[in-house]
């Protein structure tokens, strides 16, 4: 207070406290978990063997800087073809295709191995086609017509 005499309860005695979180704590904690993170990093793992699949996960949370502008042009026109609810990567219905299936399950090439073992073995062995079609109706995976014959030989 330039020009004035300091009196009692003017405030001029005051002082400022160059750590003023000693006083009033941490006000934004930037030590947040993202849930987002998390499940960026699941989907990644579970998709490790699925360029693909990599691919659209990457270009929907911006994680594909490193790549040159046209890839990551390529990327984000077929991510639109994608979503992720409940911890799980969907296909959706692009209005082009005729599939049934407004939305399909995308699973990895080891799993859809699995699967078509099951479906095969539950459908009375009735070879390839069969199976195809009926795992087609819920899930897609790459590659789905080398998942079904290696499950049927194996």
């Amino acid at each position: 207070m330039s020009g004035r005499p300091r009196e009692n309860g003017d405030g001029s005695a005051w002082s400022v406290n160059e750590d003023w979180e000693s006083a009033h704590g941490l006000v934004n904690d930037l030590l947040q978990v993202d849930v987002t993170d998390m499940l960026v990093t699941e989907l990644r793992t579970r998709f490790a063997n699925e360029p693909l699949f990599l691919e659209v996960i990457d270009a929907m949370h911006n994680l594909d800087s490193a790549k040159s502008e046209q890839d990551r042009k390529r990327a984000r026109h077929r991510a639109l073809g994608y979503s992720i609810e409940d911890g799980r990567l969907w296909r959706i219905a692009d209005g082009k295709s005729i599939r049934t299936r407004l939305r399909l399950e995308c699973i990895s090439q080891e799993e859809a191995v699995e699967m078509a073992m099951q479906e095969h073995t539950k459908n009375g062995h009735w070879g390839r086609d069969l199976t195809k079609l009926k795992m087609m109706d819920c899930i897609y995976s790459p590659k789905l017509d080398r998942s079904i014959t290696k499950a049927i030989l194996a």
